[in-house]
């Protein structure tokens, strides 16, 4: 969650090189340090896939919810910029797992992973890995938090996406730490 910038534009705040913001934390923050509500609207809309309906069963059903806010993500974002710099990196060292999160700054290489069970050869699951010191950390996301054309990574070929690799700098909720062995 939190914010993502090209690695290059250091901790100086830089649109143009926004890559994902959780306007749900970026709000959150927003309501916490300038006491003020920045008025979320939730929208729902819900869709169906050719199937059968039953009930409040349905095959092929989705849901998306759309937040709005009086105040843009990206003027909050400004407004917070000076206050995010508080956060500090992240402690490996010092992180205990089951003792709650902690949100930290992360800087590395994003890129695509894919996790399938051994020996499986169906496609696997595919999500945001940051490669940061040699360790490779998997990254929960909001796909619609990311800038325009990310979103679409995942359907582009493999041979795309086995290249991608964007220098970044993270702020990010640490929820677990596990440290694999050789």
């Amino acid at each position: 969650h939190g914010v993502s910038f090209n690695k290059d534009s250091a901790m100086k705040l830089d649109l143009d090189k926004l890559i994902y913001l959780d306007s749900e934390f970026i709000s959150r923050k927003y309501e916490e340090l300038k006491k003020y509500n920045p008025n979320t609207q939730i929208t729902k809309s819900e869709g169906l896939k050719a199937g059968i309906t039953a009930g409040f069963l349905s095959a092929g059903a989705n849901t998306q919810e759309t937040r709005t806010f009086t105040i843009s993500s990206h003027k909050m974002l400004k407004e917070l910029w000076g206050n995010l710099s508080n956060y500090k990196p992240f402690d490996e060292a010092n992180f205990q797992n089951y003792r709650g999160t902690e949100i930290v700054w992360l800087s590395g290489s994003l890129t695509i992973a894919e996790w399938s069970p051994s020996g499986s050869k169906e496609k696997g699951y595919e999500f945001y890995e940051l490669n940061h010191n040699e360790k490779r950390i998997a990254l929960l996301t909001h796909r619609e938090y990311f800038s325009a054309g990310f979103d679409e990574v995942f359907n582009a070929s493999a041979a795309l996406k086995g290249n991608i690799g964007i220098p970044v700098i993270c702020l990010v909720r640490i929820m677990w730490h596990v440290v694999q062995a050789r």
